[in-house]
């Protein structure tokens, strides 16, 4: 979390285990791009408040994130999310598929 201080200084701690970050930074929006700056150093994750059963934005240390349950997910590339057709069956498959469609379409142009 990024606390205010004496309305003067920010800090940026961790929400688990409470290690503060070295500091103090002049403004909020500071310690949020040191956090940005620092991705290997810090986490923003949504989790759940296990107070008042809230999802609420949690900053996580280094030392916390294998912790919790956002660590053993797996970051899947763009370019990997989506299966690119080989074989040309599966191409006609869509082009026929496409063709149906637009036949559909056109004859309930016919009808209005």
């Amino acid at each position: 979390m990024i606390d205010e201080y004496e309305r003067n200084y920010f800090l940026l701690s961790c929400d688990l285990c409470g290690i503060t970050e070295d500091g103090p930074f002049a403004t909020f929006k500071e310690a949020v791009r040191y956090k940005k700056d620092n991705p290997d150093e810090w986490k923003s994750l949504f989790l759940k408040n296990d107070y008042n059963g809230k999802q609420e934005w949690h900053d996580v240390c280094a030392g916390c994130f294998p912790k919790t349950v956002m660590a053993n997910w797996k970051y899947i590339p763009t370019s990997k999310r989506t299966r690119p057709l080989k074989t040309e069956k599966a191409s006609e498959e869509i082009t026929n598929m496409a063709n149906q469609i637009a036949k559909t379409i056109n004859k309930r142009r016919r009808e209005l």
